[in-house]
């Protein structure tokens, strides 16, 4: 009897499975290779996107770097000019409010610079900066409260630079609030709307940069300047003054002001 030719052979079931089972392991790599694709293109795209992320985070540490605030009444170096800049004698002062050796000097000295300056014969270029960082942000925080007060309230700047003295704390006490600045600024007739730059600390990076980036004679606060020579005592600014008025020169053989304790 002839085999039924609608029903296929053994041979021909055998190959034909052989045939779906070639096709099945074809179409198994085909899409194997379809997913290393995938995963080296999403590999490719991660890595991307680090080195998209290190990059930004390199240009923002550079930024942090830089102040956040910059003031634009004080000059690169630092300084806030008060009275006629063409003085003719040029007085420059570097302090730290927590200093009292600064203190000393402003109640020493105070009365004399405001005759002085309203006379015409001196300009007076003030640095407040945070040396005393070591015990503490009270330096930093007070320096960027007297910035606040020469950019918003310029007219106030010397009674509050006055205030922050008289109101000084202990050296190394931790220092006053942010908001008991801001009771000496307002009692000092400095407006109520410059408590939020002073309370916010707006200004206190800038002090540390304009601090770490200072003039290199400047060792310890106070330093004054008398038409760019460095008195070796403040204790003879006053002579000093009268001497540059008189034309014979501030001081000679100044290098160093009083060291900060």
């Amino acid at each position: 009897m002839s085999p039924d030719p609608r029903k296929p052979t053994k041979a021909e079931r055998q190959s034909d499975a052989r045939a779906r089972s070639r096709a099945m392991r074809e179409q198994r790599e085909r899409a194997e290779k379809r997913r290393r694709a995938a995963l080296v293109t999403i590999a490719g795209l991660v890595a991307a996107a680090v080195v998209a992320v290190v990059v930004v985070a390199i240009a923002s540490g550079g930024e942090d770097d830089a102040p956040q605030a910059v003031p634009a009444s004080f000059s690169e170096s630092g300084g806030y000019t008060t009275g006629d800049a063409d003085a003719p004698v040029a007085v420059s002062i570097y302090q730290d409010y927590q200093c009292p050796f600064c203190a000393q000097f402003e109640a020493a000295n105070s009365d004399f610079i405001k005759q002085r300056r309203e006379a015409g014969d001196i300009s007076v270029t003030y640095y407040p900066l945070d040396l005393l960082r070591r015990l503490g942000d009270y330096s930093a925080r007070a320096a960027s409260a007297a910035v606040c007060v020469a950019e918003e309230a310029p007219e106030q700047f010397g009674a509050f630079n006055d205030a922050l003295y008289e109101n000084q704390p202990q050296e190394g006490a931790g220092g006053l609030t942010d908001r008991q600045i801001a009771a000496v600024a307002s009692d000092a007739g400095v407006p109520d709307d410059v408590d939020a730059c002073i309370t916010s600390g707006r200004y206190t990076d800038w002090v540390s940069q304009v601090t770490d980036d200072r003039d290199e004679r400047v060792q310890g606060t106070p330093t004054v300047l008398v038409d760019d020579q460095v008195l070796p005592n403040p204790d003879q600014f006053q002579a000093a003054v009268e001497q540059a008025l008189a034309g014979g020169g501030a001081t000679d053989g100044a290098t160093a002001g009083t060291a900060t304790s």
